[in-house]
């Protein structure tokens, strides 16, 4: 994914790094606050909202980098499959047949992975 795709969506890694950030600082604030209070199941429930914040920080963390690389790794992929295309298409292969045939071939793939 490219900066200004990122950058157009409604929630960007920033964004959801930033509320995640927020939770975890709330639910330290409310575990101090009502446990001085002595409020012992707000002290959870804030201890909770923290745990919440922790755990999008984790996935955001995880999920970014792949999602990331997936997709730089698709866009060599096709770029490879069109100079071979036009490698086959300057060998003397008519490029309306080849088309299809990749057509054909990505929509057998597809459904024998279950997409």
């Amino acid at each position: 994914m490219s900066a200004a795709d990122a950058r157009t969506r409604l929630l960007t890694p920033r964004t959801l790094r930033g509320a995640a950030l927020l939770l975890c600082a709330a639910g330290i604030a409310g575990m101090i606050v009502t446990s001085i209070a002595d409020e012992v199941g707000a002290a959870i429930t804030f201890g909770f909202i923290g745990a919440t914040g922790a755990f999008v920080l984790l996935l955001v963390g995880v999920l970014v980098p792949a999602v990331e690389s997936a997709a730089s790794w698709d866009e060599e992929r096709a770029a490879a499959v069109e100079d071979a295309v036009q490698r086959l298409v300057a060998a003397g292969a008519d490029e309306e047949d080849l088309r299809f045939t990749i057509t054909a071939a990505i929509h057998l793939g597809q459904r024998s992975a279950g997409d």
